[in-house]
Protein backbone atom coordinates (compact mmCIF):
# COMPACT_ATOMS: atom_id res chain seq x y z
CA UNK A 1 0.00 0.00 0.00
CA UNK A 2 1.38 3.42 -0.95
CA UNK A 3 2.10 6.11 1.63
CA UNK A 4 -0.80 8.17 0.23
CA UNK A 5 -3.23 5.24 0.53
CA UNK A 6 -2.09 4.47 4.07
CA UNK A 7 -2.63 8.12 5.02
CA UNK A 8 -6.16 8.16 3.60
CA UNK A 9 -6.98 4.85 5.32
CA UNK A 10 -5.66 6.11 8.67
CA UNK A 11 -7.70 9.35 8.41
CA UNK A 12 -10.84 7.42 7.53
CA UNK A 13 -10.34 4.92 10.38
CA UNK A 14 -9.73 7.64 13.00
CA UNK A 15 -12.74 9.66 11.84
CA UNK A 16 -14.96 6.57 11.92
CA UNK A 17 -13.79 5.66 15.41
CA UNK A 18 -14.55 9.07 16.88
CA UNK A 19 -17.83 9.54 15.06
CA UNK A 20 -19.19 6.09 15.70
CA UNK A 21 -17.94 5.76 19.25
CA UNK A 22 -15.56 2.90 18.63
CA UNK A 23 -17.44 0.60 16.29
CA UNK A 24 -21.18 1.35 16.21
CA UNK A 25 -23.28 -0.31 13.52
CA UNK A 26 -25.00 2.90 12.37
CA UNK A 27 -23.34 5.17 9.83
CA UNK A 28 -22.90 8.71 11.12
CA UNK A 29 -21.66 11.91 9.62
CA UNK A 30 -20.51 15.20 11.06
CA UNK A 31 -23.03 17.86 10.10
CA UNK A 32 -21.35 21.17 9.24
CA UNK A 33 -22.97 24.44 10.26
CA UNK A 34 -24.58 26.28 7.33
CA UNK A 35 -22.78 29.41 6.20
CA UNK A 36 -25.50 31.66 7.65
CA UNK A 37 -25.56 29.95 11.06
CA UNK A 38 -23.35 32.47 12.82
CA UNK A 39 -23.95 35.71 10.95
CA UNK A 40 -27.73 35.33 10.51
CA UNK A 41 -29.82 35.24 7.39
CA UNK A 42 -30.01 38.17 5.03
CA UNK A 43 -33.27 39.27 3.48
CA UNK A 44 -32.74 37.26 0.31
CA UNK A 45 -32.10 34.08 2.29
CA UNK A 46 -35.17 34.72 4.42
CA UNK A 47 -37.26 35.09 1.26
CA UNK A 48 -36.15 31.63 0.17
CA UNK A 49 -37.00 30.02 3.50
CA UNK A 50 -40.02 31.81 4.93
CA UNK A 51 -42.67 30.54 2.54
CA UNK A 52 -45.50 30.50 5.03
CA UNK A 53 -48.91 31.76 3.96
CA UNK A 54 -51.14 33.79 6.31
CA UNK A 55 -52.31 30.49 7.81
CA UNK A 56 -50.59 30.13 11.18
CA UNK A 57 -50.43 26.95 13.26
CA UNK A 58 -49.58 27.02 16.96
CA UNK A 59 -48.86 23.91 19.04
CA UNK A 60 -50.24 24.55 22.51
CA UNK A 61 -49.95 22.68 25.82
CA UNK A 62 -52.37 23.36 28.68
CA UNK A 63 -51.69 21.99 32.17
CA UNK A 64 -53.58 22.19 35.43
CA UNK A 65 -52.14 23.20 38.81
CA UNK A 66 -50.68 19.70 39.34
CA UNK A 67 -48.91 19.75 35.97
CA UNK A 68 -51.24 17.28 34.25
CA UNK A 69 -52.51 18.04 30.72
CA UNK A 70 -56.01 19.50 30.40
CA UNK A 71 -57.68 17.51 27.66
CA UNK A 72 -61.29 18.67 27.40
CA UNK A 73 -60.94 22.14 25.89
CA UNK A 74 -62.83 23.42 22.86
CA UNK A 75 -62.30 26.29 20.45
CA UNK A 76 -64.34 28.64 22.65
CA UNK A 77 -61.86 28.14 25.53
CA UNK A 78 -58.95 29.67 23.58
CA UNK A 79 -57.95 33.15 22.49
CA UNK A 80 -54.97 33.93 20.24
CA UNK A 81 -53.40 37.37 20.02
CA UNK A 82 -50.89 38.37 17.36
CA UNK A 83 -48.94 41.52 18.21
CA UNK A 84 -51.74 42.36 20.64
CA UNK A 85 -54.55 41.92 18.11
CA UNK A 86 -57.18 39.24 18.75
CA UNK A 87 -57.29 36.64 15.95
CA UNK A 88 -60.13 34.41 14.81
CA UNK A 89 -59.35 30.74 15.40
CA UNK A 90 -60.27 28.77 12.30
CA UNK A 91 -59.48 25.29 13.54
CA UNK A 92 -58.54 23.38 16.66
CA UNK A 93 -57.16 19.87 16.55
CA UNK A 94 -55.30 17.35 18.67
CA UNK A 95 -52.12 15.33 18.39
CA UNK A 96 -53.56 12.66 16.10
CA UNK A 97 -54.50 15.22 13.46
CA UNK A 98 -50.95 15.80 12.22
CA UNK A 99 -47.94 13.53 11.70
CA UNK A 100 -45.00 14.04 14.06
CA UNK A 101 -41.58 15.07 12.78
CA UNK A 102 -39.20 14.66 15.71
CA UNK A 103 -35.46 15.20 16.01
CA UNK A 104 -33.82 13.80 19.14
CA UNK A 105 -30.45 15.24 20.17
CA UNK A 106 -28.39 13.17 22.63
CA UNK A 107 -25.51 14.82 24.48
CA UNK A 108 -22.42 12.57 24.28
CA UNK A 109 -19.94 15.00 25.83
CA UNK A 110 -17.61 13.89 28.62
CA UNK A 111 -19.95 15.22 31.33
CA UNK A 112 -22.57 12.50 30.63
CA UNK A 113 -20.18 9.53 30.46
CA UNK A 114 -21.55 7.79 33.56
CA UNK A 115 -25.19 8.19 32.49
CA UNK A 116 -25.01 7.61 28.75
CA UNK A 117 -26.21 4.00 28.69
CA UNK A 118 -29.27 4.77 30.80
CA UNK A 119 -30.13 7.70 28.54
CA UNK A 120 -29.77 5.53 25.43
CA UNK A 121 -32.13 2.90 26.85
CA UNK A 122 -34.73 5.48 27.86
CA UNK A 123 -34.56 7.24 24.49
CA UNK A 124 -35.08 4.01 22.59
CA UNK A 125 -38.04 3.05 24.78
CA UNK A 126 -39.53 6.49 24.09
CA UNK A 127 -39.27 5.95 20.33
CA UNK A 128 -40.94 2.55 20.64
CA UNK A 129 -43.93 3.98 22.54
CA UNK A 130 -44.28 7.32 20.79
CA UNK A 131 -43.92 6.77 17.06
CA UNK A 132 -46.91 5.87 14.90
CA UNK A 133 -46.58 4.58 11.30
CA UNK A 134 -47.10 8.08 9.88
CA UNK A 135 -44.52 9.68 12.21
CA UNK A 136 -40.83 10.18 11.46
CA UNK A 137 -37.88 10.65 13.82
CA UNK A 138 -34.24 11.59 13.34
CA UNK A 139 -31.43 10.96 15.82
CA UNK A 140 -28.42 13.20 16.38
CA UNK A 141 -25.53 12.81 18.82
CA UNK A 142 -23.48 15.84 19.76
CA UNK A 143 -20.38 16.82 21.69
CA UNK A 144 -18.01 19.41 20.20
CA UNK A 145 -19.43 18.33 16.82
CA UNK A 146 -22.92 17.34 15.70
CA UNK A 147 -23.39 13.87 14.19
CA UNK A 148 -26.38 12.78 12.14
CA UNK A 149 -26.76 9.16 13.21
CA UNK A 150 -30.13 8.58 11.52
CA UNK A 151 -32.17 10.87 9.30
CA UNK A 152 -35.97 11.00 9.52
CA UNK A 153 -37.44 7.51 9.51
CA UNK A 154 -40.21 5.39 11.00
CA UNK A 155 -37.90 2.35 11.15
CA UNK A 156 -37.35 1.50 14.81
CA UNK A 157 -34.51 -0.88 13.94
CA UNK A 158 -32.63 1.93 12.24
CA UNK A 159 -33.18 4.22 15.22
CA UNK A 160 -31.95 1.54 17.63
CA UNK A 161 -28.79 1.04 15.57
CA UNK A 162 -28.24 4.79 15.63
CA UNK A 163 -28.61 5.03 19.41
CA UNK A 164 -26.34 2.11 20.27
CA UNK A 165 -22.55 2.11 20.19
CA UNK A 166 -21.93 5.68 21.31
CA UNK A 167 -19.08 6.86 23.49
CA UNK A 168 -19.02 10.03 25.60
CA UNK A 169 -16.14 12.45 25.13
CA UNK A 170 -15.39 16.06 24.33
CA UNK A 171 -17.15 19.38 24.96
CA UNK A 172 -20.78 20.43 24.33
CA UNK A 173 -22.05 22.30 21.26
CA UNK A 174 -25.67 22.42 22.41
CA UNK A 175 -26.82 25.44 20.41
CA UNK A 176 -25.10 24.19 17.25
CA UNK A 177 -27.02 20.92 17.54
CA UNK A 178 -30.36 22.68 18.03
CA UNK A 179 -29.71 24.96 15.05
CA UNK A 180 -28.83 22.04 12.75
CA UNK A 181 -31.87 20.00 13.81
CA UNK A 182 -34.20 22.97 13.32
CA UNK A 183 -32.83 23.60 9.82
CA UNK A 184 -33.42 19.93 8.94
CA UNK A 185 -37.06 20.03 10.07
CA UNK A 186 -37.81 23.34 8.39
CA UNK A 187 -39.75 22.11 5.37
CA UNK A 188 -41.17 18.92 6.88
CA UNK A 189 -44.97 18.60 7.13
CA UNK A 190 -46.73 18.11 10.44
CA UNK A 191 -45.75 18.94 14.02
CA UNK A 192 -42.06 19.69 14.36
CA UNK A 193 -40.53 18.76 17.71
CA UNK A 194 -36.92 18.78 18.93
CA UNK A 195 -36.08 16.70 22.02
CA UNK A 196 -32.73 17.42 23.69
CA UNK A 197 -31.31 14.95 26.22
CA UNK A 198 -28.56 16.89 27.98
CA UNK A 199 -27.51 18.54 31.22
CA UNK A 200 -28.06 21.79 29.36
CA UNK A 201 -24.49 23.08 29.63
CA UNK A 202 -23.37 24.70 26.38
CA UNK A 203 -19.59 25.14 26.17
CA UNK A 204 -18.27 25.40 22.59
CA UNK A 205 -21.10 26.35 20.20
CA UNK A 206 -20.44 28.84 17.42
CA UNK A 207 -24.17 29.57 17.31
CA UNK A 208 -25.56 31.81 20.05
CA UNK A 209 -28.67 30.98 22.04
CA UNK A 210 -30.51 33.86 20.34
CA UNK A 211 -29.55 32.58 16.88
CA UNK A 212 -30.71 29.07 17.78
CA UNK A 213 -34.06 30.41 19.01
CA UNK A 214 -34.44 32.42 15.80
CA UNK A 215 -33.93 29.31 13.68
CA UNK A 216 -36.37 27.25 15.76
CA UNK A 217 -38.98 30.00 15.42
CA UNK A 218 -38.50 30.06 11.66
CA UNK A 219 -39.04 26.31 11.65
CA UNK A 220 -42.19 26.54 13.80
CA UNK A 221 -40.69 23.85 16.04
CA UNK A 222 -41.02 23.21 19.77
CA UNK A 223 -38.05 22.22 21.96
CA UNK A 224 -38.35 19.88 24.94
CA UNK A 225 -35.45 19.01 27.21
CA UNK A 226 -34.76 15.91 29.30
CA UNK A 227 -32.22 17.22 31.81
CA UNK A 228 -30.60 14.60 34.07
CA UNK A 229 -29.42 16.34 37.24
CA UNK A 230 -27.83 13.16 38.52
CA UNK A 231 -24.74 12.66 40.64
CA UNK A 232 -23.06 9.27 40.69
CA UNK A 233 -20.16 8.09 42.81
CA UNK A 234 -17.87 8.76 39.83
CA UNK A 235 -18.81 12.44 39.41
CA UNK A 236 -16.35 14.95 40.86
CA UNK A 237 -18.53 17.89 39.88
CA UNK A 238 -22.02 18.11 38.48
CA UNK A 239 -22.98 21.61 37.25
CA UNK A 240 -26.46 22.98 37.87
CA UNK A 241 -28.90 23.08 34.95
CA UNK A 242 -28.38 25.96 32.54
CA UNK A 243 -31.13 28.57 32.85
CA UNK A 244 -30.48 29.59 29.24
CA UNK A 245 -31.48 26.10 28.13
CA UNK A 246 -34.76 26.26 30.04
CA UNK A 247 -35.46 29.73 28.64
CA UNK A 248 -34.79 28.49 25.12
CA UNK A 249 -37.30 25.67 25.52
CA UNK A 250 -39.99 27.92 26.97
CA UNK A 251 -39.61 30.53 24.24
CA UNK A 252 -40.50 27.88 21.66
CA UNK A 253 -43.50 26.58 23.64
CA UNK A 254 -41.70 23.62 25.22
CA UNK A 255 -40.31 22.86 28.65
CA UNK A 256 -37.53 21.02 30.48
CA UNK A 257 -38.21 17.81 32.41
CA UNK A 258 -35.76 17.59 35.30
CA UNK A 259 -34.55 14.10 36.22
CA UNK A 260 -33.04 13.71 39.68
CA UNK A 261 -31.85 10.11 39.49
CA UNK A 262 -31.38 7.33 36.99
CA UNK A 263 -34.67 5.68 37.91
CA UNK A 264 -36.51 8.85 36.88
CA UNK A 265 -35.13 8.89 33.33
CA UNK A 266 -37.95 6.69 32.04
CA UNK A 267 -40.45 8.80 33.97
CA UNK A 268 -39.14 11.94 32.31
CA UNK A 269 -39.63 10.43 28.85
CA UNK A 270 -43.10 9.21 29.87
CA UNK A 271 -44.04 12.75 30.92
CA UNK A 272 -42.79 14.03 27.58
CA UNK A 273 -44.83 11.41 25.73
CA UNK A 274 -47.95 12.42 27.65
CA UNK A 275 -47.36 16.08 26.85
CA UNK A 276 -46.85 15.46 23.14
CA UNK A 277 -50.02 13.38 22.90
CA UNK A 278 -52.07 16.06 24.69
CA UNK A 279 -51.00 19.03 22.56
CA UNK A 280 -53.62 21.21 20.94
CA UNK A 281 -53.06 22.38 17.38
CA UNK A 282 -54.57 25.86 16.95
CA UNK A 283 -54.78 27.50 13.52
CA UNK A 284 -55.81 30.94 12.32
CA UNK A 285 -55.47 33.27 9.35
CA UNK A 286 -53.41 36.28 10.37
CA UNK A 287 -55.18 39.63 10.12
CA UNK A 288 -51.82 41.24 9.23
CA UNK A 289 -51.45 41.12 5.45
CA UNK A 290 -47.98 42.68 5.33
CA UNK A 291 -45.26 40.63 3.58
CA UNK A 292 -42.39 42.09 5.55
CA UNK A 293 -40.65 38.99 6.99
CA UNK A 294 -40.81 40.47 10.48
CA UNK A 295 -41.23 38.54 13.71
CA UNK A 296 -44.80 38.57 14.99
CA UNK A 297 -45.49 37.84 18.64
CA UNK A 298 -48.13 35.29 19.58
CA UNK A 299 -49.95 34.96 22.90
CA UNK A 300 -52.36 32.10 23.57
CA UNK A 301 -54.85 32.51 26.43
CA UNK A 302 -57.23 29.95 27.93
CA UNK A 303 -60.43 31.15 29.54
CA UNK A 304 -60.15 28.83 32.53
CA UNK A 305 -58.69 29.62 35.95
CA UNK A 306 -55.69 27.78 37.36
CA UNK A 307 -54.15 26.53 34.12
CA UNK A 308 -50.73 27.06 32.57
CA UNK A 309 -50.48 27.65 28.82
CA UNK A 310 -47.34 27.04 26.76
CA UNK A 311 -47.05 27.97 23.09
CA UNK A 312 -44.37 29.41 20.87
CA UNK A 313 -43.78 33.12 21.31
CA UNK A 314 -44.19 34.01 17.65
CA UNK A 315 -43.35 33.39 13.99
CA UNK A 316 -41.79 35.09 11.01
CA UNK A 317 -44.14 36.68 8.47
CA UNK A 318 -44.01 35.70 4.80
CA UNK A 319 -42.02 37.87 2.43
CA UNK A 320 -43.92 37.23 -0.78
Amino acid sequence: MSIWCRKIWRQWWVASWFILGGGAAAVAQVVPLPADAVRGRNNDAAADVVVRSDYVTVLTAVNNATGLPVGNLSESDFEIYEDGQLQTISRIGRQDDQPLRLAMLLDISASVRNRLKFEQDAALDFFRRMLRPEDRAAFYAFNHDVYLRQDLTSNLGALEAAIRGLDARGATALYDAIFIAARRLEREPGRRVIVVVSDGQNTVSRVTRERAIEEVNRTDAVIFGICPVIRTEYDDFLPPPDNDFELLCRQTGGRVFMVNNLAELATGFTQLETELRAQYVLSYYSSNEARDGKFRRIEVRVKRPGVTVRARRGYYAPTQ
